[in-house]
């Protein structure tokens, strides 16, 4: 089974955007322009605690977003919540709990990212507790380069053993358009550009996380699991298994443009993580043996 409709095209979009809405340097308008010059095909505008509606041009569609969060000083916990294709602003409750900012995107029909879990130090059972939200940000650009904290890789394969399997995505977070802006994006498999075909194929976790290494195809046949892609210089099938022999797949003579793995027995879920020659990444999306 392939996992990518090879009928469909590729659009590379930035889902974590602010602005001067909110914190953000650029305004609306020239953030779009400064995505759409460098070849991003759909964005999302997410002012913290600012409503932005959506807008479908003829090559480029901007999804309704916003962040709605909770900075927790005593318990050093940030809840931050990133709300996707809404039909309205979604109505916070005056003191809300982290639940409650996920209910409130649920309530206006829009997908809940949670964002940034290791720049927010988040424990696993936060992760685990909260109900509802669709993603989270594996790969956070301004997370990184601010507070060196914008991997949440590991963070991601603990929760996921313990069953909490979520969409992962890669954003810029881009607060200040310097070295917080196109670092990290999302590859999605879609027929087209319209905002209902977006988000189908977002919910359906048709698409890949990267950071500029390219998954072309990744095909699941019987005990293996096989992908292609741009050339690279080490593959890794990341899974629920403490150990596998063959999980760490590295370039000899030459860059990688595929690899190959057989689960076992004790692989109930993979996920497939690229480096190239840069130390750029590019993450799959987990897939459920």
């Amino acid at each position: 089974m392939k996992l990518f409709n090879e009928n469909n095209n590729w659009y590379r979009g930035n889902l974590h955007t602010h602005t001067n809405i909110s914190d953000g340097l650029l305004s609306p308008e020239d953030a779009i322009e400064r995505y759409r010059q460098e070849g991003y095909d759909f964005m999302a505008i997410t002012d913290h605690n600012k409503f932005y509606k959506g807008i479908e041009m003829e090559d480029f569609t901007i999804l309704s977003g916003t962040e709605i969060h909770i900075n927790d000083y005593k318990t050093r916990k940030a809840f931050h919540i990133v709300g996707l294709n809404m039909d309205n602003e979604p109505t916070v409750p005056k003191e809300p709990n982290p639940q409650d900012l996920i209910d409130s995107i649920l309530g206006q029909n829009g997908l809940a990212i949670l964002a940034h879990p290791s720049w927010s130090m988040l424990s696993h059972e936060d992760a685990l507790d909260l109900k509802g939200y669709m993603g989270m940000e594996i790969w956070n650009t301004v997370s990184e380069t601010g507070s060196n904290r914008g991997s949440s890789e590991s963070y991601v394969d603990t929760v996921a053993s313990k069953g909490c399997i979520k969409a992962l995505l890669a954003v810029d977070d881009t607060h200040f358009y310097s070295d917080d802006l196109f670092g990290g994006y999302i590859m999605l498999n879609s027929p087209s550009l319209k905002t209902e075909d977006i988000v189908e194929n977002i919910k359906k976790h048709n698409f890949y996380a990267t950071q500029g290494p390219i998954i072309k195809q990744i095909t699941v046949k019987e005990d293996r699991i096989h992908i292609e892609t741009s050339p690279v210089e080490q593959i890794s099938f990341m899974s629920d298994n403490f150990y596998d022999a063959d999980r760490v797949q590295k370039c000899k003579d030459k860059p990688l443009e595929s690899a190959t793995y057989i689960y076992g027995e004790n692989d109930t879920w993979v996920r497939i993580e690229c480096i190239d020659s840069e130390g750029k990444k590019a993450w799959s999306q987990i897939i459920i043996i």
